[in-house]
């Protein structure tokens, strides 16, 4: 029906321009994507899908409903979960389109749950995931993007605001006279310290031998360690008390007014790259091949909409 209908995109007789193109696709296509959790559950969510391919001089364009066509298509009749079946849309697209240069990407919304580090009570965590298969010449590499949302907390205005520097050397001598562990606390506080919610990304390249999966509740987890303190969605006044204290001390002041220490504390942005770098330096040549991170702090003591930035890759290929 309609096989006479003109494909002008497939025309060689066009007089386009003679020139290659890098990428050209479609983006957006949204789709039921299946992905497993760590705990080995199977989830199903809706994934913005983009996918593009090379284009060589002689073509004036490619066939764009094939790409949606294809993805349907795959869905269809197989059951494969995340990575494994972007593959299966990269290699069926590579047939399709007659080239061996695919990009394939899902965008999609995660959550997990975990709970709020005082009460205990269940918190549902939200994060943006990309998943994204690249075939090249008959090899296949994948990546995963992860975004959240920490806190951080400003080193420097916690050190300008701390008691100890704020009083005079009649109260300092005072202050010699109170015993140890009451004089070590005053020393340890202030009037307080301005944070930042810290917009973080991270990336990297899955091990292609994959011996090992790198999980998204993995790299959620190196990144909460990097921040001043981890964030929930849902927090009750103790909860809220100890994410303060965290971020402030590195630590929290228990119910029998015991210190703890969890880690985390007063972090520039260029500490929490750092300190997620060193979580991620544990797992190349191992579960990842690269990584790239972005750090974006929110600032909260200027007018405008000005936010402190910091990048830090592995030093190889993602950047």
């Amino acid at each position: 029906m309609f096989d006479n209908l003109p494909d002008i995109q497939n025309d060689k007789r066009s007089n386009h321009p003679k020139l290659a193109i890098n990428k050209v696709g479609v983006r957006n296509i949204l789709v039921p994507f299946k992905l497993m959790r760590k705990n080995g559950e199977t989830i199903q969510t809706n994934a913005r899908v983009s996918s593009y391919c090379d284009l060589v001089p002689d073509l004036k364009g490619i066939n764009m409903s094939r790409i949606s066509r294809t993805i349907n298509d795959v869905l269809s009749r197989q059951s494969s979960t995340g990575f494994a079946g972007l593959e299966d849309f990269a290699q069926e697209l590579a047939k399709a389109h007659g080239t061996d240069n695919i990009w394939v990407k899902a965008h999609f919304e995660f959550s997990f749950k975990d709970k709020t580090p005082s009460t205990g009570i269940i918190s549902y965590e939200p994060v943006i995931v990309t998943f994204e298969s690249i075939l090249k010449e008959n090899d296949i590499r994948n990546y995963v993007t992860v975004e959240t949302v920490e806190m951080s907390l400003c080193p420097c205005s916690k050190e300008m605001s701390l008691l100890k520097n704020n009083i005079s050397k009649e109260e300092a001598h005072e202050l010699g006279k109170v015993s140890y562990p009451l004089r070590q606390k005053i020393f340890a506080s202030g009037f307080g310290a301005h944070n930042q919610r810290s917009n973080i990304q991270v990336k990297v390249e899955l091990d292609s031998s994959r011996k090992s999966l790198m999980w998204i509740e993995d790299i959620v987890e190196i990144i909460k360690k990097g921040a001043s303190s981890p964030t929930w969605s849902t927090l009750k006044r103790p909860d809220e008390k100890w994410v303060t204290e965290v971020s402030y001390m590195g630590g929290f002041f228990n119910e029998d007014h015991k210190f703890v220490k969890v880690g985390g504390g007063p972090r520039f942005v260029e500490d929490i790259v750092r300190y997620i770098a060193v979580g991620l330096n544990l797992e190349l040549d191992s579960r990842i091949a690269d990584y790239c991170i972005i750090v974006n702090n929110e600032e909260s003591i200027h007018s405008g909409n000005i936010m402190a930035t910091s990048v830090m890759t592995a030093g190889r290929e993602l950047s």
